[in-house]
């Protein structure tokens, strides 16, 4: 089984005036006008802004959310950016055409191939004794290590940061700028002997930093994808490690499912941290769940 998406009016949830007015006031770290933009571009993929129409005034928008007039430009700036309206003088904002190809979409490639469309921006490349610390086990990684810090761009538009990290022997193996135009699971595979390559990944959402805002073009504290993954050879030992974070706007991710009713139910269901001890208990703290 796999998941499907759906769009499009009739399968789009609307959220009614109130609770609109609810998420606003959220005090979640995310800025007002993000979040204000966020309910009018699905008020476009809903239908309810079909494309070419007209939207509502500025002073209509800023009494129906009870925001500031300055908070509403601010959002309508965000959609604007993205294509998605447009504004003539004297005649008002209306949805634009290319408001269409902003329904959820394919990655804009897969582990081994980059489409056409995609650009490799190497922005480092340095020496690395020590294994990075991502929260996962790389035990066995051979160092020294290179790590690589890349932009992926679709377009004009970079929506990834990659910081990867393998070990100098297998760099020293790969054709010099290669990884300008090719993934590095792709030129280890072709490069350096190892045919037989698996891996594992942990997806989380987080809110970018300083650094990530500035490099992928998004504004502070903006959701974007973090995703850890593990590549290994035949023999099970870690040969990469990357961390990637890619723009929540941009975002797509598919699994598949075999027998959820015989199956292990820890390989999709959440998996919850579990709370820290209080500090007085001198208890050490449980451990996690192994992956």
């Amino acid at each position: 089984m796999s998941g499907t998406r759906t769009t499009g009016v009739g399968h789009c949830p609307r959220p009614e005036e109130g609770s609109a007015r609810e998420l606003l006031r959220q005090r979640d770290g995310i800025p007002l006008y993000l979040k204000l933009a966020s309910l009018f571009r699905e008020k476009i993929r809903c239908g309810d802004w079909p494309i070419h129409s007209q939207l509502p005034t500025l002073p209509a928008l800023r009494d129906e959310y009870g925001l500031a007039r300055e908070t509403v430009r601010q959002a309508l700036g965000v959609l604007r950016n993205e294509g998605m309206i447009d504004s003539t003088r004297g005649l008002g904002t209306f949805v634009t055409a290319a408001a269409e190809e902003s329904e959820p979409r394919a990655s804009a490639y897969d582990p081994l191939t980059l489409g056409a469309q995609v650009r490799i921006d190497i922005l480092s490349r340095a020496p690395c004794k020590e294994l990075p610390d991502l929260g996962r086990d790389l035990t066995g990684m051979e160092t020294p290590l290179v790590h690589v810090r890349k932009r992926h761009h679709a377009g004009q538009q970079p929506y990834s940061l990659v910081d990867l990290w393998l070990p100098q022997r297998y760099f020293e193996m790969l054709p010099e700028g290669a990884d300008e135009t090719q993934l590095y699971s792709q030129l280890l595979r072709d490069h350096t002997g190892m045919t037989d390559l698996s891996g594992d990944q942990i997806i989380t959402i987080v809110r970018a930093d300083i650094a990530t805002a500035h490099l992928l073009g998004i504004t502070l504290s903006e959701p974007v994808a973090h995703v850890v993954s593990r590549l290994f050879d035949p023999e099970g030992r870690p040969v990469m490690a990357h961390l990637v974070q890619i723009r929540s706007d941009v975002f797509s991710a598919e699994r598949q499912f075999g027998n959820l009713a015989t199956g292990d139910p820890g390989s999709w269901r959440p998996h919850m941290a579990e709370p820290a001890p209080p500090e007085h208990s001198g208890e050490p703290h449980p451990r996690q769940k192994k992956e």
